[in-house]
């Protein structure tokens, strides 16, 4: 998805309300409608019924008015919090105060700054993480540092954490939605959910910091009145967002299928310091849909697989044989050094274009990278390879350090997938998929939390299982890493970053 700017998102709402017979205030109101979804999903994950809405007097508060009345229909105990006298909205906004108002919301009128500086955030009698902070203070039109109530709203938003998630609505209030400059006060959000298309000014690292899990909703607004003169960042990356990967994988599912409908995943790897790293992306195989899962483990590993992932298969003693059972095959996971059989499969799975399309991750890839150095060229015949490597493995892969891929990890990816013609995923903040051709896709959801042990291996095993189903090598990366990164935001809500562990995101993994 690509990114626009605002006066592109500006020209075309301004078509959509003349010419395609879409009312500004459905618009709105869609808006409001994805901002209570997304609170009611966060609040599902941290336990909350609370919701306190901060409004401005513009359309962004507006859509925020939208947002309380839709969460009070649904029970939750919701409260709004304006920066200006009702008597200034205007047009739409106004509309939805009236709404709002005639649903019987409580509100309380905070139109200076010392009347925010009186309102203690804290309540004691309340327990921690009581309330969502729903920003819907300033929208994307807002330029220089935000003065006055507004700028003390922010502060007082701020001031929540880490106590209370705060969403933002379209743009985190106080960031230019252009540049991603912070001229001033800026809300720091745990998630933003803008609509239509990522901001161009989303894309300015200094601007990430600010915007958390961002989430891409679509109020109706044309695809053809979007996509005229679409920006790019300087980098050229395009965002991967929901509305164009749901199209994706349509998990419905036939009546009379059965398990091989939906294909055979191997994991190959597992050694005795890591036995447990090919069970997880087993695991995690399954739960992207895969209905048949074999491992390929050393002895040492099969007690904890049969525990752990009883519905998985075990394979023979040797992977030298017939592999057509099999749409998809990660190698690599908690594997070690490779050597004998394994490396002779990674090499068949290279070389050969008649073997199944392959997840390479771990240790292969520095094995891979070996092979490269010895003189194996990959077949451009097929992108059938997809490589997963972390800073670390993609530095082995190109034989550069760390922190020359971390100093441009835009070009990392693409020469990656140029010299292993194979989709490449450069794991860590901003995961990165590019293809050989030098497409560029960047994903922004994810977590700190997410940097622990396992991660990586659920991410492998999400891949496989999407391959097996029968996705090509482009569209399984994609919609792996957004998922794998929507999982762990969602159970970050739930445990914290702090106590995040990999087996959290099973409960939260959703295709």
């Amino acid at each position: 998805m690509k990114w626009i700017d605002v006066a592109g998102i500006r020209e075309a709402e301004r078509l959509a309300f003349a010419q395609r017979n879409l009312p500004s205030y459905t618009a709105m109101c869609r808006a409001g409608s994805a901002v209570a979804r997304l609170v009611e999903a966060i609040a599902a994950r941290a336990a909350i019924r609370r919701v306190i809405v901060l409004s401005g007097p513009g359309n962004n508060g507006g859509d925020g008015f939208v947002a309380a009345r839709c969460l009070h229909e649904d029970g939750y105990d919701v409260e709004v919090r304006l920066t200006c006298v009702p008597s200034h909205l205007k047009g739409d906004a106004q509309r939805a105060w009236k709404d709002m108002v005639a649903a019987g919301l409580q509100t309380r009128v905070l139109p200076s700054p010392e009347a925010w500086q009186d309102t203690p955030w804290a309540d004691p009698t309340v327990s921690p993480r009581r309330a969502i902070i729903v920003d819907a203070l300033l929208g994307i039109g807002a330029k220089g540092a935000p003065t006055g109530a507004v700028a003390a709203a922010i502060l007082w938003a701020n001031g929540t954490a880490p106590a209370c998630p705060v969403l933002a609505v379209d743009v985190p209030s106080g960031l230019d939605a252009d540049s991603g400059a912070i001229p001033g006060a800026a809300v720091r959000a745990d998630a933003t959910i803008t609509f239509s298309r990522p901001k161009l000014g989303f894309a300015n690292p200094a601007a990430r910091p600010f915007l958390g899990h961002l989430t891409v909703a679509d109020i109706g607004i044309p695809n053809d009145l979007l996509e005229t003169p679409a920006a790019l960042p300087p980098d050229g990356a395009e965002l991967i967002a929901a509305p164009e990967i749901r199209h994706i994988l349509r998990p419905e599912r036939a009546q009379d299928s059965h398990k091989r409908t939906y294909g055979h995943a191997l994991i190959v790897g597992g050694c005795p310091r890591y036995p447990h790293a090919p069970i997880l992306a087993a695991q995690a195989a399954y739960r992207a849909g895969c209905g048949l899962v074999t491992l390929a483990v050393p002895d040492c590993a099969r007690p904890a697989a049969a525990h752990w992932a009883p519905e998985a298969i075990f394979a023979g003693d040797t992977l030298g044989g017939d592999l057509s059972d099999y749409q998809a095959i990660a190698i690599g996971p908690g594997m070690g050094p490779l050597e004998g059989d394994r490396l002779a499969l990674l090499r068949r799975l290279v070389s050969d274009a008649q073997a199944p399309r392959t997840v390479v991750d771990a240790d292969a890839l520095t094995a891979l990278a070996l092979l490269r150095q010895s003189g194996w060229a990959p077949d451009g015949s097929a992108l059938r390879l997809i490589l997963t490597p972390h800073p670390g493995e993609a530095a082995r892969l190109l034989g550069i350090t760390p922190k020359e891929i971390q100093g441009d990890r835009p070009a990392a990816a693409r020469a990656i997938a140029a010299n292993y013609h194979a989709i490449a995923v450069l794991k860590g903040h901003n995961t990165l998929v590019a293809e050989p051709g030098g497409r560029l896709r960047v994903c922004m959801g994810g977590n700190p939390g997410m940097a622990t042990a396992g991660t990586g291996d659920l991410l492998t095993g999400i891949i496989a299982g999407l391959l097996a189903r029968g996705l090509g090598t482009e569209d399984a990366a994609v919609l792996g890493v957004y998922h794998h990164a929507l999982a762990g935001d969602a159970a970050a809500f739930a445990h914290g970053e702090e106590s995040l562990i990999a087996t959290d995101l099973f409960a939260t993994l959703r295709l």
